[in-house]
């Protein structure tokens, strides 16, 4: 199977026009993860690296998971609306897309020592054993444009039907210069002497509407094992194996429709479909380590090892052409309108993500409440692409870009607290993810910051508990429909702009098992 190589300028990205290619973003989608998976959690902000004894432990700092006192059964359902404003030259359209997932369940297995009521203990007090699946992203948004252009989506295939440096015939029949072709959208240029092309447009000026829809949804989710011990309620310790799923699926609709005078017979429209599905599995570990020096000071560390993605891209493209009674293709031909398109195309490679470490402070009143902090660190340079076949081509480039424009040190902050007032619980919290991204490796750099934040409500009883959390999340991310090499001097390189503001509500239950 060919794999398409896409090498873009530093100052431009895309997940729209080729989105079979493998590249930076798919590294940065599949290491994102959010704050937290209950409504604890998301309440406080994600900040549970120190505090524990919640179900998001397992995924966070999985040390945390020996502050159970009990066995029992969790589950959460989330209510999940991304609102993005999508920007195209200069003109701006709004777009909602709802998601209803449920973001963690599992459950938690207690064994108290003899010693487990006992305030100074001797040796273990107890071990606890998890079985959860937490979800750590959620891949649904919703994108909507539409503007006026002077520019073709047809000049880039032609383009890159030139560098081919080929005949038709030797296209690759899973390409976008090989569909352009096959439906009259780019024609082979008479006047050179060696392979060269031109749009349909020919020399005629350009001036069409541009609009598309792209929709993407799926999630990443964490199916783990998780086990913790907790040593005098002086340091406790945990493990935790994880199998990452990955479903991500994209859907792209661009549309480009001429408006220029009916006396000049070219190209009445285009559209151009896409369809990208990725699935697979991934395997990582994580260990943690609480410390707690007095009953008010707990301190925790945790290691998150890189994991490794075994991904399948399933895609396919269709263009679909339309033109005007009497267009004339350079040869003297009637322009036929056509739909090409090409067979769902499979490709499998890997994916290995960063590493994580993260350092945990919590200060904790058992009548008040607490106050917690996380600092995260990832080196997104770590990642990596490899070809699942070694004989295939490597991701040499793709690999290198990683290493040019990511960020090798990002900070992660997250900030919590909890208010306790008899068996009520009030939260808040607020984090900070920095843009994986070195300065000016992509434009508009400050906005790829991820702002998030947080309030939570809780009612605690001995049997049960149930919380509710409302996160509100913003953040703008950008996608370049297509690139031209040879502007002409009216001409330039258009970005869509996406500015998500994203809400999510989060209700949690947990259910005690047995008895202490």
């Amino acid at each position: 199977m060919i794999r398409k190589i896409v090498v873009f300028s530093s100052l431009f990205f895309s997940s729209f026009l080729f989105i079979n290619a493998q590249n930076e973003l798919d590294i940065i989608r599949y290491s994102f993860q959010t704050i937290g998976s209950t409504a604890r959690a998301y309440g406080s902000g994600g900040a549970f690296g120190a505090i524990g004894a919640d179900v998001s432990s397992a995924a966070i700092n999985p040390a945390g998971m020996a502050r159970f006192r009990s066995s029992s059964f969790n589950m959460s359902t989330s209510f999940y609306n991304s609102k993005n404003t999508a920007t195209y030259i200069n003109s701006n359209l709004q777009e909602n897309k709802f998601n209803f997932n449920i973001p963690s369940i599992g459950f938690v297995i207690n064994s108290p020592a003899e010693d487990f009521e006992n305030k100074n203990p001797e040796g273990f007090v107890n071990f606890v054993v998890g079985f959860n699946m937490n979800r750590l992203n959620n891949f649904h948004k919703k994108s909507i444009f539409s503007a006026n252009n002077n520019s073709s989506i047809s000049e880039n295939w032609a383009e890159r039907a030139t560098k081919t440096d080929d005949v038709p015939d030797n296209f690759s029949r899973y390409s976008l210069e090989y569909l352009a072709f096959q439906s009259w959208m780019i024609d082979a240029d008479s006047s050179s002497l060696t392979p060269r092309y031109v749009s349909a447009y020919g020399n005629n000026a350009i001036n069409v509407n541009q609009r598309g829809l792209i929709q993407t949804r799926g999630g990443l989710n964490d199916y783990n094992f998780s086990l913790a011990a907790n040593y005098k309620h002086l340091v406790l310790f945990g493990i935790a194996l994880g199998a990452k799923s990955v479903r991500y699926i994209e859907n792209n609709n661009f549309t480009e429709t001429d408006l220029k005078s009916s006396n000049i017979k070219d190209v009445r429209s285009v559209t151009l479909d896409q369809y990208l599905k990725t699935s697979g599995l991934g395997l990582n570990a994580k260990l943690g380590i609480n410390f707690c020096p007095t009953e008010k000071l707990r301190l925790g560390y945790a290691y998150h090892s890189p994991t490794v993605f075994n991904l399948k891209d399933s895609y396919s493209y269709t263009i679909q052409s339309r033109f005007d009674i009497e267009a004339l293709n350079p040869f003297g031909f009637y322009r036929q309108g056509r739909t090409v398109g090409t067979e769902a195309t499979v490709y499998q490679y890997k994916i290995t993500t960063p590493a994580r470490h993260l350092f945990s402070l919590g200060l904790v009143n058992k009548e008040l409440g607490f106050l917690s902090m996380d600092i995260e660190t990832v080196n997104y340079t770590s990642g990596s692409l490899q070809p699942k076949d070694p004989t295939e081509e490597p991701f040499l480039n793709e690999n290198l870009n990683v290493k040019n424009i990511l960020n090798s040190n990002v900070v992660n902050l997250r900030f919590g607290g909890e208010y306790v007032m008899e068996q009520y619980r009030f939260r808040a919290g607020y984090a900070r993810y920095p843009s994986p991204y070195k300065a000016n490796a992509v434009p508009f750099i400050n906005n790829l910051v991820n702002n998030i934040y947080t309030l939570g409500f809780g009612i605690k009883t001995s049997n049960y508990s149930i919380d509710l959390a409302y996160v509100n999340t913003g953040y703008a991310d950008y996608t370049v429909p297509y690139t031209l090499d040879n502007l002409k001097s009216t001409q330039q390189n258009q970005t869509i702009t996406n500015n998500v503001r994203a809400s999510n509500v989060v209700i949690s239950v947990s259910i005690k098992l047995g008895e202490d």
